[in-house]
């Protein structure tokens, strides 16, 4: 068995990242949405920024997401959903989200899910346990889906960070399964694995 070494995080590939998803943000009217304007959007970014170079400088994790980082919004749920022109017709009062109290967060390390298809949530998360990994959240997950919307036609994702119902076990599932072909909001099983359904996980949240 041959043990992974770890590596230091490539702060350049992190800031190259945040700020692409930044841009992206900003041209899907995220500032709007929040209700400032855009150099109090900038600058509330700057200060999360200098909070991730601080906390990673010099840190060494084993990487094994595909994508370095990944820029997380916090509020307006529906609007969020609204942006990847997705649609749901669950009741968000059984949805469990983020608990910060943040507008915005970092996570590091994400992995998409692909490495997790064909895998039932449970058995991924037992997974991610023994790793020292996370599930994404049902924010995160969306989050997602809003830098890189082609991971759907791919795989479906289930998203075991957040529970829908959670006495029945079920969990938010992003699939696009609409008419047009759209992201729609819906719900998959704890314990029942499908050959198109992912679990996406990630390292490190700041």
């Amino acid at each position: 068995m041959f043990l992974k070494r770890k590596e230091k995080l490539n702060i350049d590939s992190l800031k190259n990242t945040f700020d692409a998803q930044k841009k992206i943000l900003i041209e899907k009217g995220y500032s709007e949405m929040l209700g400032v304007d855009l150099e109090s959007f900038n600058s509330s970014l700057e200060i999360l920024w200098k909070s991730v170079l601080e906390k990673t400088e010099n840190l060494q994790i084993e990487i094994k997401g595909n994508i370095p980082l990944l820029l997380v919004a916090n509020n307006n749920l529906q609007e969020r959903i609204n942006k990847i022109k997705g649609h749901t017709e669950l009741d968000f009062k059984n949805i469990k989200t983020s608990e910060t109290e943040k507008n915005f967060y970092v996570i590091l390390d994400v992995e998409d899910g692909a490495k997790m298809v064909a895998k039932s949530a449970k058995d991924a998360l037992n997974k991610f346990k023994k790793e020292n990994r996370f599930a994404l959240n049902l924010d995160e997950s969306i989050a997602l889906l809003t830098y890189y919307p082609e991971i759907l036609k791919n795989h479906y994702l289930i998203t075991a960070g957040s529970f829908y119902n959670k006495e029945r076990e079920n969990l938010p599932l992003l699939w696009l399964l609409d008419e047009d072909h759209n992201p729609e909001l819906h719900y998959a099983w704890f314990d029942i694995a499908h050959g198109s359904y992912g679990t996406a996980s990630y390292s490190i949240k700041i």
